[in-house]
């Protein structure tokens, strides 16, 4: 079997063809939409497509084998790296990247591959998402909205209100000749302004 590694940019690719062993057998850089699929029939019949999984990149790439009836896997981006430290050539090319990623899916032969209307079902599970993320967050607000009388405790607030209130005078005179004996309640203790001067 020959499997066919690519290394795929923007505009243009390159694709290393490997035999079982990972010896590269041929070569060919070019525009993605070109004649790639040709020249991967030359080599042989028997053949596979890895490539790197990048699917910002490699989505009309995925299209156009999908369309042409050829076998293609992804190789995860993390499988690659040790590939390339094994190499003979230092550094980084596309040519050895796209050997990378052939060799990568000979040691990982149960890598998947792209489907049929796939597309659709990522645009759909999106949306799922999303919508899981809306109503995580709901449900934290109602959380943070039913915990909040929980941590303030009712008769603490009054307590400080009416005791500010006696202090600052804001009372009349008969109000406060009034109320000089009347217990003032904050939550359940019981208080008088008399015991207050105490």
């Amino acid at each position: 079997m020959i499997v066919i590694g690519v290394d795929v940019h923007k505009h243009s690719l390159t694709a290393v063809a490997v035999d079982e062993l990972g010896r590269a057998l041929a070569e060919r850089s070019g525009p993605v939409e070109g004649t790639v699929v040709a020249w991967a029939r030359s080599l042989g019949a028997d053949r596979l497509w890895a490539v790197e999984d990048c699917r910002h990149v490699t989505r009309g790439l995925e299209q156009t084998l999908l369309e042409a009836g050829e076998r293609q896997v992804r190789v995860p981006p993390r499988l690659t790296a040790p590939q390339r430290r094994r190499g003979r050539v230092r550094g980084k090319s596309d040519r050895i990247d796209a050997l990378a990623v052939a060799r990568a899916f000979l040691q990982e032969p149960l890598l998947d591959g792209p489907r049929a209307g796939e597309e659709t079902l990522r645009e759909l599970k999106l949306l799922v998402d999303h919508r899981d993320d809306l109503v995580a967050e709901r449900r934290r607000c109602q959380q943070r909205l039913a915990s909040a009388p929980a941590r303030a405790r009712p008769g603490h607030l009054r307590c400080r209100l009416v005791r500010s209130t006696a202090r600052s005078g804001l009372t009349g005179s008969a109000g406060s000749s009034r109320d000089a004996n009347r217990p003032h309640r904050c939550g359940s203790h019981a208080t008088s302004s008399a015991a207050a001067g105490h």
